[in-house]
């Protein structure tokens, strides 16, 4: 890009052309999580603008999530924080949704006694042995949560059995064992990152985590519903948010 790219006659601000041309850059893979553009100084030799410019060009990049600035380091392309909606949706579908490439790394596997907040959740007494399942899920390859999955085989024992390394559970639930997901109630709240947590996730201990909790039911043939799985999740706060849309009821 030089001088000559900018069009000064279309009304729009050099400022933004030049965040436009960088964004473009960025969707584009030119410059990836991590990487530092070019200082305010190349900006204004390269381009023949002024640092003002440079600066509000850069400052709309920070405002959209794109990149952080840092004193002594420069402006760093950030990593885009997963967005999620309130709808019963797998990780995997989450992500695709975001155009970003889903994956899971099976961490372990073992058949273990319930916990007091998992047995609560599958109605089955506290020590009850099912199979526990740890994976981690990622976006572009990058860490984005930990999840430890407490699966309802005193009552589903065919869950033993599936492929516990696929992409999506929910999608294994459905088409592999041919059960129909009903319903889940979720739960998030702020918290920090243990040792373990953060290990799994590349971040520091310490660091703001998002904590979710999900119980998953599926449909009987009577209409009844049975709880299927329990599900801790631990996710890096940094790159990922709930986004809910709010409706005020009417009086």
């Amino acid at each position: 890009m030089s001088t000559d790219l900018f069009n000064r006659e279309n009304g729009i601000p050099v400022y933004r052309q030049l965040a436009e041309f960088f964004k473009t850059q960025i969707s584009s893979g030119v410059y990836r999580p991590g990487d530092v553009l070019p200082s305010e100084s190349d900006c204004m030799r390269e381009y023949t603008i002024s640092r003002t410019t440079v600066r509000l060009a850069f400052g709309l990049l920070s405002n959209a999530g794109l990149v952080r600035r840092e004193p002594g380091i420069g402006t760093t392309v950030i990593s885009q924080v997963l967005s999620k909606l309130p709808m019963l949706s797998s990780f995997t579908e989450e992500v695709t949704r975001l155009g970003r490439t889903p994956g899971v790394v099976l961490v372990a596997r073992a058949e273990e006694g319930l916990p007091l907040n998992a047995a609560n959740a599958l109605d089955l007494p506290v020590g009850q042995k099912v199979l526990k399942v740890i994976r981690l899920r990622t976006a572009d390859a990058e860490p984005i949560g930990l999840a430890v999955s407490w699966l309802n085989t005193a009552r589903q024992p065919e869950l033993r059995n599936m492929d516990h390394a696929v992409l999506s559970l929910y999608r294994a639930f459905e088409s592999d064992l041919g059960l129909t997901i009903w319903n889940a109630h979720e739960n998030i709240r702020a918290d920090l990152a243990g040792d373990y947590e953060a290990r799994k996730l590349k971040i520091k201990p310490g660091s703001p985590v998002l904590r979710m909790t999900r119980t998953t039911y599926v449909r009987n043939e009577d209409e009844s519903r049975t709880p299927i799985e329990y599900v801790e999740v631990v996710f890096n706060a940094s790159v990922y948010s709930v986004d809910v849309e709010l409706y005020r009821q009417s009086k």
